[in-house]
């Protein structure tokens, strides 16, 4: 299993961005079964603020959006509590990373998933996790 980034369900989300097309098809192939994902649940809500705020979609079509990603049987949603955010707080020292990022990595790490999809260079920087780039 793998984790996977915002930026990647944005991207699989928003037709009009150059990194759509390969981004959608990786959702596609988790949806057909051929691939299991884990969505830190911090990136549920990076992806609805980017989509909403940013690139204006409506709320209701984001929600209905993620809402079906959310309720894939191939997909696995992981929450953070106390000790995510500590274990966030030694990711963002030692690796010099983001607040966002760094919950991340914890999330995922806490879960023993080594691997994240993301076309964010940052998570280069967390040695613990390799980043496969979907784009």
């Amino acid at each position: 299993m793998k984790g996977i980034d915002s930026n990647v369900i944005i991207y699989a989300l928003n037709k009009d961005l150059p990194e759509h097309e390969p981004c959608r098809v990786l959702l596609e192939k988790v949806a057909k079964g051929l691939e299991t994902i884990a969505i830190p649940a911090v990136v549920l809500m990076e992806s609805y603020h980017v989509l909403v705020r940013a690139y204006k979609f409506a709320p209701s079509e984001v929600k209905k959006r993620l809402v079906s990603i959310i309720e894939s049987e191939n997909i696995t949603i992981l929450g953070q509590g106390l000790s995510s955010i500590l274990l966030a707080f030694d990711v963002a020292e030692d690796f010099d990373t983001g607040g966002r990022d760094s919950l991340i990595a914890a999330c995922l790490l806490e879960n023993n998933i080594k691997e994240i999809y993301s076309h964010d260079s940052d998570f280069d920087k967390i040695r613990l996790i390799k980043r496969i780039d979907p784009v």
